[in-house]
Order: C-alpha cells, then sequence, then structure tokens
C-alpha cells in the first residue's frame, strides 16, 4: 500500500467524490453508534449540497489527502458552526478511510486544518463528535483539546444521538 500522502485543497470537480468518501468513512465510524437504517440510507451524494454551498460563500475550507490518485481523507473547517461557539474556528469534518488509520493520515489533516484556522485569525478551535466515537475523542484529546460540553443531542433520522464538544486555543 502507497503511504506517501500528498495534501491539496479542494476544486469543485472533486465534490461527488469527496461526499462519497465522506458516506464512506460514515457507515465505518459510525456503525454501531447510529441506527444501520440512517447509516444504510445515505447515498455518495449526501454532503453535495452542504460542500457546493459552504465552499461558494467561502465559509468553510477542504483538504483532501490522497496516496497517489485515490482520494483517502477528508477536513472540513471553517467558521465554527457550532452555535455556541460562533466566533471560534471548527474542524467540521475529519475523516479518513478505514484502511488508512493509523497512517498519519488524519494527523497531517488535522495539522494543515488547525494552522489554517490559526492563520485566518481565530484562536480557539471547536470540535464535534458523537459521544460513542471514543477512536475520535482520544485522537482530538491527543492533541490538546477539551470536553467543553457532554450529553448534546442531535437527532439522526428517528434517533437521538449525544455527542460532545471539544475545544482548544490556538
Amino acid at each position: 500500500m502507497d503511504t506517501n500522502i500528498s495534501l491539496s485543497y479542494f476544486n469543485f470537480e472533486a465534490i461527488p467524490e469527496i461526499s462519497a468518501l465522506l458516506v464512506q468513512c460514515w457507515k465505518y465510524a459510525y456503525k454501531g453508534l447510529i441506527n444501520e437504517d440512517y447509516l444504510s440510507s445515505l447515498k455518495d451524494n449526501h454532503w453535495t449540497e452542504f460542500l457546493e454551498k459552504s465552499m461558494n460563500d467561502k465559509t468553510s475550507e477542504c483538504i483532501v489527502a490522497k496516496s497517489g490518485k485515490q482520494m483517502v481523507g477528508v477536513s472540513i473547517f471553517g467558521k465554527s458552526i457550532t452555535e455556541k461557539f460562533s466566533n471560534d474556528g471548527e474542524i467540521i469534518s475529519l475523516y479518513v478511510l478505514p484502511e488508512f488509520m493509523g497512517k498519519n493520515v488524519g494527523h497531517l489533516l488535522f495539522e494543515k486544518a488547525q494552522k489554517d484556522i490559526k492563520e485566518e485569525g481565530y484562536s480557539n478551535c471547536t470540535i464535534c463528535t458523537f459521544a460513542g466515537n471514543l477512536r475520535a475523542i482520544k485522537f482530538y484529546k491527543s492533541h490538546g483539546y477539551e470536553t467543553v460540553f457532554q450529553d448534546e443531542v442531535i437527532t439522526m433520522g428517528t434517533q437521538d444521538v449525544s455527542y460532545v464538544i471539544l475545544r482548544k486555543p490556538l
């Protein structure tokens, strides 16, 4: 497996591939956390509209990680979409294909997103993740983030799912 990873800012032509990668990663990362009916209902174009809107209005940026020509990870970040921390920067999404987990891809995406958020002038960075996503919480805490809110709830399909908010000064 080629583990030579390159990072680049997205281009609009890549939106369908990014959306499909997000769906694939969601189905893996949230199996057992989110209702299987909801996960199986996600289509490859599920995030296309969000990506087009946020990239067009410049509220978010997107970095993709590639191994050769294969897209293996993505980070979406920008102005916080979390109401409690609307003046922060936020890493909105950070996903890596399962077969590339533990190979530094997430770390590379994460560090680049934080650097860009800081360069945009934000003094804090916020991250939200599902409370049961222990792997992600451990990853974020290993990078200096602290839980600032827990037991927040979002409805996914017909299921209420708890999430936590983590935050770090930059």
